[in-house]
C-alpha cells in the first residue's frame, strides 16, 4: 500500500480529496436528519467510512463490481433520506463524476447509460417526480456530472501518455548514449586487435628478416644502411605498440562488476529507478568479449524493464559459479505470462550464443520479469593452456614472437632461450607443452637440440622454424622427430593455428616446403618415390588417420570439427597436412590413394 501511495500523482490525490469532501457532506446530511435516524454518531461515522472506502478498495479488485458498490452503498442511504429531503439526490452527483472518471476503455458504452440515465430515472420515478423534473432536473445533472468525470479521465490519460512519451524519449536518449559508448569501445578494441595482427606482425617479420640478412652481411656501407633501416623500423614498431596500448582504453580492462556498476548508476541517474547491484562467488577474469556481451545485456534489460514493465526497482545479481558466469536482472514491473521476444532480446540471445552462452526469461504479471544471462567459464584448473618455449639466437625475434603469442588466449610463453643448449635446460626446468625453435643457432643448433629433447622428453612437441624455405633442413628436422616445420614470416593466424595443430597431435608442414617435397618425389624413380613416400609422407599420425577415415565416410569439415572437438580451421590444417603427405590436392584423390595403399579400414 505504501508503494502504491508513493506512486500517486496530483490527480489521484484530487480524487481522494473529492471523495473525502463528499463523505463529510454525507455525515453532515446524516446529522441534519437526526429526528428520522436517531443513530449514535459513531454509527454514522462507520457508515461514512464504508461509503468512502469500500468502493475504492473494490475498484482495485474488480472494475464491474466497483460500479455496483459505488451506486448501491451511498445510493440506498440517500434514497431513504430522499423521502424526507427531496434534494438529497444531488448528493449522488459526485458518484456519477467518479464513475465517469473510472470508466476504462469502452466501458463507458454501458456505464454512461446506467449511471447518467437509468439510475437517476429510477431514483426520480421512486420519488414521484414529474417527467420534466426527472429529465431536466435529475438526468441532465447526472449526464453533465458523468461527462465531466469522463472528460477529466481523458485529460489525465493524455497527461499520462505525454509523461510516458517524455520518459521514453529520455530513456531513448540515455540508451543511445550508452550504445554509442559501447560501440566506440568495441570498435577501438577491434582496431587495436587488427593493428596488432597486421601491422605489428608485419613489422616483426620485417625486423626478423633484416636481422637474418644483417648476420650474413660483411661490414660495409650496405650493412650500415641496413642497420639504419632496422633502427627506424624498431622505432616505428614501438610507436605502433604505444598507439595500440592507447587505443585499448583502461576502462575496458576494469573488472566486470565495476563496468556493470557504472552502467547501473548512469541508468538510475537518468531514470530515477532504484537499481541494486550485488555480487556472489569468487570473481574471476572475464575476457573482453564476454565483458562487452554482459554489459550489452544489462543495458538492454534495464531499458526493457522500465519501458515495457514500468518497473521502479531493479535488482542485478552477478554470480561467479563453478562453470559459468550468470548475470540475473529481476524487476518489480508488470510482467507478461507469454513474453514475446523482440529485437533487443533476440540480439542478446545471439550475442550470448556466439560465446556458447544462454538466455533465460521468466515473466509473471504479479512478480515482474527475471532475465538470466549465462556465459560458460573454464577455471584455470581445467582450461587447456599451451605452454610454449621459444628458442632463437636473435633477441628481437624472441621478443617479437613472445609478444605475438602472449596476446593469444590459451597460449602462455613459459620461457625463452638463445640456443639449443639453453633450450634443453629450459625444458628440464619448465616442462613445456611445445618448443618453437630456430634451426640455425650458435653453441648448439636446432637439430642437435631437437634430438636431445625428443630422447629425453618425448612428450614435448617441437615445432622447427626457419627464415627461408630450405627443403633439406625441413626433411632433416622431420627425420629427427620434429612435429612440424614453419617459416618465421608466416602470417600470425597461420602461426597460431600451426602451434595449436602440433599441440593437438598433428604434423604441420609449410605449404611451400610441401610443394618442394612433391617436386623432388616426382623426379625420382617409382621405387625410390615409394620408399620416400613411405618414409616421409605416409608417416600419418593417429589423429591424421582418424581424420582420413572420416573423410572416406563423406563427413563435412564442420561436422568433423564438432565430432573431434576442434576448430574448423584446425581440421583444415590437418587435412592440408594429409594432402601434403599423400601427394594429392583434394578429398577424392586422398581417399582414392589411401584405399589403393591400404591405409583405410573397411
Amino acid at each position: 500500500m505504501r508503494g502504491l501511495i508513493a506512486r500517486w500523482e496530483w490527480y489521484d490525490w484530487f480524487m481522494i480529496a473529492l471523495r473525502i469532501c463528499w463523505c463529510i457532506s454525507i455525515i453532515a446530511l446524516l446529522w441534519e436528519v437526526e429526528g428520522q435516524w436517531s443513530f449514535p454518531f459513531w454509527i454514522k461515522m462507520v457508515i461514512a467510512f464504508i461509503v468512502i472506502s469500500v468502493p475504492f478498495l473494490v475498484m482495485r479488485i474488480n472494475q464491474h463490481l466497483y460500479v455496483a458498490c459505488e451506486l448501491l452503498l451511498p445510493g440506498v442511504i440517500l434514497f431513504l433520506l430522499n423521502k424526507s429531503n427531496p434534494d438529497t439526490h444531488l448528493y449522488l452527483l459526485p458518484i456519477s463524476f467518479m464513475i465517469g472518471y473510472n470508466s476504462p476503455g469502452y466501458a463507458f458504452m454501458w456505464l454512461a447509460p446506467l449511471t447518467a440515465f437509468a439510475f437517476p430515472a429510477w431514483l426520480g420515478w421512486h420519488m414521484n417526480y414529474s417527467w420534466d423534473t426527472i429529465v431536466f432536473g435529475i438526468i441532465f445533472n447526472y449526464c453533465v456530472s458523468y461527462g465531466l468525470g469522463y472528460a477529466f479521465r481523458l485529460l489525465i490519460t493524455s497527461t499520462k501518455q505525454s509523461k510516458i512519451i517524455e520518459e521514453q524519449n529520455r530513456m531513448l536518449e540515455q540508451n543511445i548514449k550508452q550504445i554509442e559508448k559501447m560501440t566506440i569501445l568495441e570498435e577501438r578494441n577491434r582496431l587495436s586487435r587488427e593493428m596488432h595482427d597486421t601491422i605489428g606482425h608485419m613489422l616483426t617479420s620485417l625486423i626478423m628478416g633484416m636481422e637474418s640478412l644483417r648476420a650474413s652481411m660483411a661490414h660495409g656501407t650496405e650493412k650500415s644502411k641496413l642497420e639504419t633501416l632496422l633502427s627506424l623500423t624498431r622505432a616505428g614498431f614501438e610507436d605502433i605498440r604505444r598507439h595500440i596500448h592507447d587505443i585499448q582504453t583502461e576502462q575496458t580492462d576494469l573488472p566486470l562488476f565495476v563496468l556493470l556498476d557504472d552502467i547501473a548508476k548512469a541508468f538510475a541517474q537518468q531514470t530515477a529507478v532504484k537499481i541494486e547491484l550485488k555480487q556472489s562467488g569468487d570473481p574471476i577474469p572475464v575476457p573482453r568479449q564476454g565483458r562487452f556481451t554482459l554489459m550489452r545485456c544489462l543495458q538492454e534489460t534495464l531499458t526493457n524493464s522500465v519501458r515495457h514493465g514500468q518497473a521502479d526497482r531493479i535488482t542485478v545479481m552477478l554470480r561467479f559459479e563453478k562453470d559459468r558466469i550468470a548475470l540475473q536482472i529481476r524487476d518489480n514491473g508488470t510482467g507478461r505470462e507469454a513474453l514475446q521476444p523482440g529485437f533487443g532480446i533476440t540480439g542478446m540471445r545471439e550475442r550470448l550464443e556466439a560465446l556458447n552462452g544462454s538466455l533465460h526469461l521468466e515473466s509473471d504479471p504479479r512478480n515482474g520479469t527475471i532475465v538470466t544471462c549465462s556465459l560458460p567459464y573454464q577455471s584455470p584448473e581445467t582450461k587447456q593452456v599451451i605452454h610454449v618455449v621459444i628458442v632463437d639466437d636473435q633477441p628481437i625475434v624472441l621478443e617479437g614472437l613472445k609478444t605475438l603469442l602472449e596476446n593469444e588466449d590459451g597460449i602462455h610463453v613459459a620461457a625463452t632461450a638463445g640456443n639449443g643448449l639453453e633450450a634443453i635446460r629450459v625444458c628440464e626446468r619448465t616442462n613445456p607443452d611445445l618448443v618453437l625453435m630456430d634451426m640455425q643457432m650458435p653453441v648448439m643448433d636446432g637439430i642437435s637440440a631437437l634430438q636431445t629433447i625428443k630422447q629425453t622428453y618425448p612428450g614435448i612437441k617441437v615445432l622447427m622454424m626457419s627464415t627461408f624455405e630450405e627443403l633439406d633442413q625441413a626433411l632433416t628436422a622431420l627425420k629427427n622427430g620434429a612435429d612440424g616445420y614453419c617459416l618465421k614470416s608466416a602470417q600470425l593466424q597461420e602461426l597460431i593455428e600451426t602451434v595449436r595443430l602440433v599441440h593437438s597431435g598433428g604434423t604441420a608442414i609449410n605449404r611451400e616446403i610441401t610443394a618442394k617435397m612433391l617436386e623432388r618425389f616426382d623426379r625420382v624413380s617409382e621405387v625410390s618415390e615409394s620408399a620416400a613416400v613411405d618414409r616421409f609422407l605416409y608417416g600419418l599420425t593417429k589423429r591424421e588417420m582418424e581424420i582420413l577415415q572420416y573423410l572416406d565416410s563423406g563427413m563435412r569439415y564442420k561436422t568433423l570439427a564438432a565430432k573431434l572437438f576442434l576448430s574448423e580451421g584446425t581440421v583444415r590444417n590437418y587435412i592440408s597436412t594429409i594432402y601434403g603427405k599423400l601427394g594429392v590436392s583434394n578429398r577424392e584423390e586422398a581417399v582414392e590413394k589411401a584405399r589403393a595403399e591400404g591405409l583405410l579400414i573397411g
